[in-house]
């Protein structure tokens, strides 16, 4: 099975040879595609869906920096893995294109070695991605509305996961250490997880630990840094502020109200 690979860039001799060290290194691996600008590279994008984007950074029409601020429009499924091309004197133009999501930054004039280097790093990750694909974790959910696309845990990948959070929630929990748990990429365990459950790691892992604060909070009893330190906060600064920006109120003041309701 091929992968579809576009290579964009405004110089001729740059897209055939990077085309050429492709294919004599991967023979039959990618099925590549050459345009010359970042418009025409967007349109091919969104028909045909390429699973690698190989761009420089300044072209005529659309530079690199727009191709990549669409491509991260798209819904994570969709988004192809994007390796970024500049010059020495255009970093500042990398650094933007890295924040819209390229994974990989290779210099011109292009080092072969430093090019396949970074062709096999993309390569585990789309076959982590086929993987999951094709064991039914991705699929759109009759539950769930259609769009940051929603996800039914066939494998059950994501189910283990939020099991092992559940378990380890008021431990220095970090999402390297739970995609390592369920054996998944760490950035496609991330869309994954957001797709599944609405919420990026972060967000759910908050969210998770406020809640059962509230359940010690109506016991009444306990110390406030006591109460942080229960569930997961290194300190009793970080808790206040969080629980303040999920619940509308310090910790003190839901366990004033709690006691008042009872």
């Amino acid at each position: 099975m091929t992968t579809k690979l576009l290579i964009a860039d405004d110089e001729k001799n740059i897209r055939m040879g990077l085309q050429a060290m492709i294919e004599r290194e991967f023979s039959g691996l990618y099925e590549c595609v050459l345009v010359k600008d970042g418009m025409e590279a967007w349109q091919h994008v969104k028909q045909f869906l390429p699973e690698l984007v190989i761009t420089d950074i300044r072209m005529p029409v659309m530079d690199g920096i727009m191709l990549m601020q669409h491509i991260h429009e798209l819904e994570p499924g969709r988004r192809p893995l994007v390796i970024i091309l500049s010059g020495y004197d255009e970093f500042q133009y990398a650094r933007e294109a890295i924040r819209c999501g390229a994974r990989e930054y290779l210099l011109k004039p292009i080092v072969r070695e430093e090019l396949f280097g970074a062709l096999a790093v993309l390569n585990e990750e789309l076959k982590q991605r086929n993987h999951l694909i094709y064991d039914g974790v991705v699929s759109v959910g009759k539950d769930r509305p259609a769009g940051a696309s929603a996800i039914v845990d066939r494998s059950g990948s994501m189910t283990r996961a939020i099991q092992y959070i559940h378990a380890h929630y008021s431990e220095d929990l970090n999402m390297a250490v739970v995609s390592n748990s369920v054996s998944l990429n760490y950035t496609y365990f991330s869309q994954a997880f957001k797709a599944y459950t609405g919420l990026s790691f972060v967000q759910y892992v908050k969210r998770l630990r406020i809640t059962e604060a509230k359940k010690l909070l109506e016991c009444q009893g306990g110390k406030i840094y006591e109460i942080a330190a229960n569930v997961g906060f290194d300190n009793a600064k970080h808790f206040n502020k969080v629980f303040r920006e999920l619940e509308g109120m310090t910790p003190q003041q839901f366990r004033v109200q709690n006691q008042r309701g009872n």
